[in-house]
C-alpha cells in the first residue's frame, strides 16, 4: 500500500503476511471445555427429564464434566505460556471452563444446603 508523506515522496506502509499459529495445548483445552460442556447439557437434560429422580449415571456425567473442565481450564493456562502464538481459542476456553465450574460448584452447594 502506497502513500504519500508531507514531503510528496512516496512510503511504504509495512504490513506483516505472518499470522501466528494457535497454540499447541490451546486446542486441547478447547476440545476438553467442549466435551465439559456437552456432557454437563446432557448430564441437565436428563436430570431435569427424570424430574430430579435420575440415577447414578446423571451424577457419573456431571462429575466427568466437571473433570473435563477443570482439565480444560488447566490446559489453558498452560496454554499461554506459549510464546508468540495465538491464544484466542485459549481465552475462549478459559472463559467457558470457568463459567462451567462455577456452575457445577454453585448446583453442589444448593445440593447440599437443601
Amino acid at each position: 500500500m502506497r502513500r504519500r508523506n508531507r514531503n510528496g515522496q512516496e512510503v511504504h506502509k509495512k504490513v506483516s503476511y505472518i499470522r501466528k499459529p494457535f497454540a499447541r495445548r490451546s486446542k486441547w483445552s478447547l476440545g476438553l471445555c467442549a466435551a465439559g460442556l456437552l456432557l454437563f447439557a446432557g448430564a441437565i437434560f436428563l436430570a431435569v427429564r427424570e424430574q430430579g429422580q435420575s440415577g447414578m449415571y446423571v451424577g457419573a456425567l456431571g462429575f466427568s464434566s466437571i473433570v473435563f473442565s477443570v482439565l480444560g481450564l488447566w490446559y489453558s493456562f498452560r496454554a499461554f505460556l506459549e510464546k508468540e502464538k495465538n491464544y484466542i481459542l485459549a481465552r475462549i476456553s478459559v472463559s467457558v471452563s470457568g463459567l462451567l465450574v462455577i456452575l457445577w460448584a454453585v448446583m453442589i452447594i444448593i445440593g447440599i444446603r437443601s
